[in-house]
């Protein structure tokens, strides 16, 4: 192939050629100011700045139909004694000699591949997944075959990136070797990491407003930027998915809607009713009158008033809490023009002036949308998402947030998010205050307070604590029951969303990787902030993916393929039943079904979910009875799910035991048995039966929850991703486990019930749950639990390894390196639960009362 375009260089020549430079006019399409820009660094530079030059020139020479250059480079880079690189160049040499077959064949000789040595079984990869890892081996071949076309391909600088990072072999393509060995030892000695270059070299240019107020510590460790992302294309034009009937969905929220009003207003009235009680008890106090009147009115009139102004009170929360600005429509077109078209088409088919577009300057990819009517919808991203996502995967979220206008969920989840955050908020500021003066008194009072002042402060600031920790404990817990009711809905209204949005874009495998990637973003900002923000914790019924499923799924996905570590979510039979406490649907599930779309369309899948087990039977290279627990789909077993659930099913057992007593009540009172005819419609008997239903129910589970921990059935150290991809496990299973990691979770009085106490290894994050022997009561009292010491430092953790929809381990003891050891209670606080409601439910049926 001949030829004839001119060099970049003819018609641009950059004043200041750089790396980074070129690389992001690569990245933004402008080839001739990259090539001018690559050309010369790959001359001049060190020998890394060279190799990442020449791989951009590769693909900047395809994009100009510099077809001769670029090939002659792929040919230079196989050279290269490095095997990433060289796949690199491999995979794009068989890609442009297929593309442009060559009029001489014979003067070219593709040099053939070194294999690279095999890793461990566990380690391999040879699945056809949406990605390859960091350091691919076998499945190098597979990824070249599912290469997209050129128009639908993307470019990917962290493939440039992540192949030379590595690399430190001087190659024939360099023309002076000494100076190469120079360049290798001054990077040695450079003091800034290679990660930072390449995540500053491929960040997009963003807003300066929003960038200056951001006060995030920069990520250099984000794990999407490893993955090489297939860039499967979308559909263009043409079928649309079937738009779903949205009569059962309409159901749906009434009875969600009906559930959080009951709920709400029961706790109202028992509040009020216990706060009088306990006036009455206490000497020198008078019960509050207007407590005893009937609350529902002035409930209602209140509920009303939060749903009306609902748009502006969380406007107003979120910008004093956590900094939300507003997003100028420039701005969005400056990263996603699709967005921009998808938000104005909406709007001229909903006969809206403009939606009000927000933005969160904080590094965490999340979006959320609120409102009441179409006309005072919000839509909330964070510049995280913005600076992480391309453009078309933003396009897919904005796209989301538009259907639940359509769908008609968001007023629900608008008022019902609203709701939660008042408890949450008290919760939040409470502790928040209560550890800032303590801080304030332990850092040394100022002298010209009075000696007066100085004395008596400590004892104010501990009452103040003690004030605290009463309001904000019931708080948090408020805030978890009122969350109850609305997790069905949030559950279902993701698939409403999910497909709406496949079909207002025909994008289905950018929203596959849009939600991988913000996934990936919540477990890296974890890791970076120690802790989880009070805004994904209280803010996650809105969110694209629930914060706790990002926790371990999104801190080890670059470690393997996608499919090994939704397997479980995707074929485990009791996996619909251990999400019942879930904001979000499983996600192997949620991908499985976008890539349904995406073969309607007859689109290339951006992640192999069709033929998982067999992908997985090829890449651990299984025995053959090994290979018969993969391709047999594990079997549904109810007596391990009634053992899984038995505290559950003890109560509805009580419910049956319930209708049976008021029976015969009923059929006494008919015939003239006045002894027995108390049985019929006594509350108490049906909460006593509910009681000790589910007393009975932990009792029968406890032993096969919390076995003995024996060091000889103890796993130290275990593969992640071993347990992770367990088909059939249960977290009835409890498997033995110790690991060793640093302690991440909120500090101080805001972590005192040990809610956010999270694992992190060197193969991913866990979540970690801790009793004490008192249970809540015993957390509250910091000097019987302590766990609050151990957050931010090396810790070797014992317990129990749980694989539900959310995986996690139940503490047994958490040791420090400084030698503290922390024990914990969940075996004998379960069975002091279960002895306590025992004796409640008998006690309510002697007396007869509730």
């Amino acid at each position: 192939m001949i030829d004839n375009t001119p060099s970049a260089t003819d018609s641009y020549l950059p004043e200041k050629p750089s790396l980074k430079s070129g690389l992001l006019a690569l990245k933004q399409k402008k080839y001739s100011q990259a090539i001018a820009h690559l050309e010369i660094i790959s001359q001049q530079k060190t020998l890394k700045q060279k190799l990442k030059a020449k791989m951009g020139l590769i693909v900047a020479y395809e994009r100009t139909q510099q077809i001769d250059k670029a090939i002659t480079l792929c040919c230079n880079l196989t050279k290269i004694s490095n095997d990433e690189i060289q796949t690199f160049a491999h995979r794009n040499l068989k890609e442009l000699l297929k593309r442009y077959p060559q009029k001489n064949p014979k003067k070219l000789t593709i040099p053939t591949p070194k294999t690279p040595p095999l890793p461990p079984p566990h380690q391999q990869q040879n699945i056809k997944t949406g990605f390859v890892p960091f350091n691919p081996t076998s499945g190098q071949n597979a990824s070249a075959k599912n290469h997209q076309k050129q128009s639908q391909k993307n470019i990917n600088l962290s493939n440039i990136n992540n192949s030379v990072k590595n690399s430190s072999q001087p190659s024939d393509i360099v023309k002076h070797n000494q100076s190469n060995q120079n360049d290798i030892d001054t990077e040695k000695n450079q003091k800034q990491p290679l990660s930072t270059e390449i995540n500053n070299s491929n960040s997009k240019p963003s807003n300066q407003p929003y960038k200056k107020s951001t006060n995030i510590p920069t990520d250099t460790g984000d794990r999407s930027s490893k993955i090489i992302w297939r860039e499967a294309g979308r559909a263009k034009g043409g079928r649309q998915l079937k738009y779903p009937n949205l009569t059962l969905f309409w159901l749906e929220k009434i009875v969600v809607g009906a559930s959080l009003y009951w709920l709400s207003l029961t706790i109202l009235k028992l509040t009020l009713d216990i706060t009088n009680d306990f006036l009455v008890w206490l000497p020198y106090f008078q019960p509050i009158q207007i407590f005893y009147r009937d609350p529902t009115r002035n409930f209602i009139i209140f509920i009303t008033v939060l749903f009306v102004f609902s748009p502006w009170l969380i406007d107003g929360l979120l910008t004093l809490g956590y900094g939300l600005q507003n997003l100028p429509t420039t701005t969005l077109i400056n990263y996603s023009k699709e967005a921009n078209k998808l938000l104005r088409s909406f709007c001229q088919k909903r006969k809206i002036q403009k939606i009000k577009l927000k933005i969160l300057p904080i590094d965490v990819p999340i979006a959320f949308s609120y409102g009441w009517l179409p006309r005072f919808f919000r839509i909330v991203v964070s510049q995280g998402l913005l600076d992480k996502l391309a453009e078309d995967e933003i396009a897919t979220i904005y796209a989301r947030e538009i259907s639940h206008v359509k769908n008609g969920d968001f007023w629900l989840m608008s008022i019902a998010t609203l709701m939660l955050q008042i408890p949450y908020t008290i919760y939040w500021q409470l502790t928040f205050w209560a550890d800032w003066v303590l801080d304030f008194v332990e850092r040394g009072l100022p002298d010209f307070l009075p000696e007066f002042i100085k004395s008596c402060l400590p004892i104010l600031v501990s009452g103040f604590r003690v004030f605290a920790a009463i309001i904000s404990t019931p708080s948090y817990g408020l805030y978890w029951l009122l969350k109850l009711p609305i997790l069905w809905l949030s559950r279902r209204r993701v698939y409403y969303s999910d497909r709406l949005a496949c079909n207002l874009t025909g994008n289905p495998n950018g929203l596959t990787r849009a939600i991988l990637k913000i996934t990936i973003g919540m477990a890296n900002d974890i890791q970076n902030q120690g802790k989880i923000r009070n805004l994904l914790e209280s803010f996650e019924l809105l969110m694209p993916v629930g914060i706790n499923q990002t926790i371990t799924f999104g801190s080890v996905c670059s470690h393997s393929n996608f499919e090994s570590i939704f397997n479980w979510d995707i074929v485990n039979p009791y996996r619909h039943w251990l999400a019942i406490n879930d904001s979000h649907p499983l996600l192997g599930e949620r991908l499985k079904i976008l890539s349904l779309y995406a073969n309607f369309w007859q689109l290339e899948t951006e992640l192999n979910l069709e033929n998982i087990n067999a992908n997985a039977i090829e890449k651990n290279q299984l025995s053959r009875n090994q290979q018969e627990k993969y391709l047999t789909t594990p079997s549904f077993n109810l007596q391990k799910l009634l053992l899984q659930g038995a505290p559950f099913f003890g109560m509805l057992i009580g419910l049956l035991f319930t209708g049976l007593f008021w029976l015969i009540g009923g059929i006494s009172s008919a015939v003239g048995l006045w002894r027995l005819d108390w049985l019929w419609g006594d509350i108490s008997i049906l909460v006593g039966s509910l009681a000790i239903g589910f007393s009975i129910g932990i009792l029968i589970r406890i032993n096969h929850f919390f076995p003995d921990i024996k060091p000889s059935k103890t796993l130290y150290n275990p593969d992640l991703l071993k347990l992770l991809t367990d088909l059939e496990a249960l977290p009835l299973d409890s498997h033995l486990i110790q690991f060793k990691g640093q302690l991440l979770g909120k500090s101080g009085m805001s972590n005192f019930l040990g809610q956010d106490l999270i694992l992190q290894t060197t193969q991913g994050l866990i979540k970690l749950h801790y009793s004490s022997q008192l249970g809540p009561v015993g957390n509250l009292w910091p000097t019987i639990t302590n766990h609050g010491d151990l957050v931010g430092k090396s810790i070797t953790v014992t317990g129990w390894w749980r694989r539900g929809a959310i995986p996690w381990i139940d503490i047994h003891n958490l040791k420090g390196d400084s030698g503290k050891s922390l024990n914990n209670g969940h075996p004998v606080w379960s069975t002091i639960v279960a002895c306590i409601f025992s004796i409640w439910g008998v006690y309510m049926i002697y007396v007869g009362r509730f």
